[in-house]
């Protein structure tokens, strides 16, 4: 496997292209995988790059207002009431396995997201989904 000299956008091209083509019975991993890629991977150089939109907008990102629990505490320089504050939480849930399948025997119906400044989500998998090639759409544009 090679890549060019864009290996973030190349990297989140191919994840879009994984996430579109799959058909199979694993796709509650392949999400998790491509998630904690998309995530992580351009986290440093990326995450500002996401709209400061109200966290309300998150229905045009795919994940339902109604999905998050609780938005958390302000900390760091990510507001956690807007779109890239959630970025940043989720990004901090996976990176740091704080999630859970739901329900936690059987097909996965959703994910249970949390961090320690207080923000906790369940995301059912269609949503996540939609966010995962949402969030890729917009990583590569950069």
């Amino acid at each position: 496997m090679s890549y060019n000299s864009e290996f973030e956008r190349t990297f989140m091209e191919r994840s879009l292209v994984l996430v579109k083509q799959y058909e199979g019975p694993y796709d509650a991993t392949l999400l998790l995988n491509c998630l904690l890629g998309l995530l992580v991977v351009p986290n440093e150089r990326c995450v500002d790059s996401i709209p400061a939109d109200p966290i309300d907008d998150s229905r045009k990102w795919g994940i339902s207002p109604d999905a998050i629990q609780a938005c958390g505490n302000p900390r760091g320089t990510h507001d956690p009431t807007t779109l890239r504050g959630l970025v940043r939480r989720l990004r901090n849930a996976v990176a740091h396995f704080r999630f859970r399948p739901d329900p936690d025997r059987g097909e996965v119906e959703a994910f249970f997201f949390d961090d320690e400044n207080g923000f906790r989500a369940r995301v059912k998998l269609p949503e996540l989904r939609e966010f995962v090639e949402k969030l890729a759409e917009k990583l590569k544009e950069m």
